[in-house]
């Protein structure tokens, strides 16, 4: 398991320039306080930063990218659960993309393997350095032939969190992170700053803006069976998703039905129906694919337009905006 968990890392080997900490006694651990990393790399520019606030019980870390494009994941480390805020860039770059998802530590550590570039191994040095004070030791960690990370790795500092392609991913936090691929460097991770302040409960909460919405797996609503099989019961506490009525299969029904009176038998299949619903309850935002059906889609979509109204997703008891696709 923890050749896993380190298989997802990225790290630094660069100059010490404007670093800075206000930790007095590095012998000591750091249960509570702030990082901040400067990121970079292939297809990076600069101003590239991750910052990381923790506690005993939580863990907020924050990736700034260009064109204010950003990822910020609050953990609860008691119920292991990771709120992911996305903001991101669609067609070009041209528009924002803001979501949030739900994950457990295991299913970031699953999305991050599933490009694997071959074994791992690790090999720990008696390379030792002095990075902000801390006693620094050095490891390298190899995917096959193929990936090279070089980290500097300290036991003092102790976030608590394995989050992929970071620092974070090594059982000890790196303050210097380097990954090649194929002797090209991908990612570098550098400590900027380090600091054992205590930490505001405000940066744990689960708050989400109005323009981010919640995505809701294909598999909850689809009544395509490939789809549909896949479905799995929420088993996070933080959240649930919309529901309508008496729940998921009322929602299948009710289309299915609806179908049945708008369109001909051989033609109630291979449509998508994306939408959102909103905080209070109402759909929006209305895509409908159906291919050459183009004759159809109108009636299709009044029918979604004509549902009656949905219990909206909800974190911690509040009501957000969820986006659906269903797949028939």
């Amino acid at each position: 398991m923890k050749k896993l968990l380190i298989l997802l890392i990225p790290l630094s080997h660069a100059s010490c320039n404007n670093q800075g900490s206000t930790v007095k006694d590095t012998s000591v651990q750091i249960t509570q306080g702030r990082l901040i990393y400067s990121i970079s790399g292939e297809g990076t520019t600069s101003g590239w930063d991750l910052e990381v606030v923790f506690d005993q019980n939580n863990v907020r870390i924050n990736e700034e990218y260009a064109l204010t494009a950003k990822k910020t994941y609050i953990y609860d480390k008691k119920q292991n659960e990771i709120l992911g805020l996305i903001d991101d860039f669609k067609l070009n770059r041209r528009f924002k993309d803001c979501y949030f998802i739900y994950y457990t530590s295991e299913e970031l550590i699953d999305l991050a393997l599933s490009s694997n570039y071959g074994d791992t191994s690790i090999t720990t040095t008696q390379e030792f350095k002095e990075i902000l004070g801390y006693n620094c030791q050095k490891s390298i960690i190899k995917h096959g032939n193929q990936v090279e990370v070089e980290v500097w790795t300290t036991d003092k500092i102790k976030p608590g969190i394995l989050y992929p392609w970071t620092p974070l991913t090594f059982e000890n936090v790196a303050l210097e992170y380097e990954i090649k691929i194929l002797g090209k460097v991908d990612r570098r991770y550098v400590i900027k700053s380090i600091s054992d302040q205590s930490i505001s409960q405000k940066n744990f909460e689960h708050q989400v803006p109005d323009e981010y919405n919640l995505v809701v797996p294909v598999s909850v609503f689809s009544l395509d069976s490939m789809w549909a099989k896949d479905y799995e019961e929420n088993h996070f506490k933080s959240f649930q998703y919309p529901t309508f009525q008496a729940g998921r299969n009322s929602v299948k029904k009710y289309i299915r039905d609806a179908l049945k009176d708008i369109l001909p038998g051989e033609k109630q299949t291979d449509i998508t129906l994306e939408f959102v619903v909103s905080k209070e309850g109402k759909l929006i935002d209305i895509v409908i694919d159906y291919g050459r059906e183009r004759n159809y889609t109108e009636s299709v979509k009044t029918m979604l337009e004509e549902m009656p109204k949905w219990v909206p997703a909800k974190v911690k008891g509040e009501a957000v905006n969820s986006e659906v696709t269903i797949f028939i």
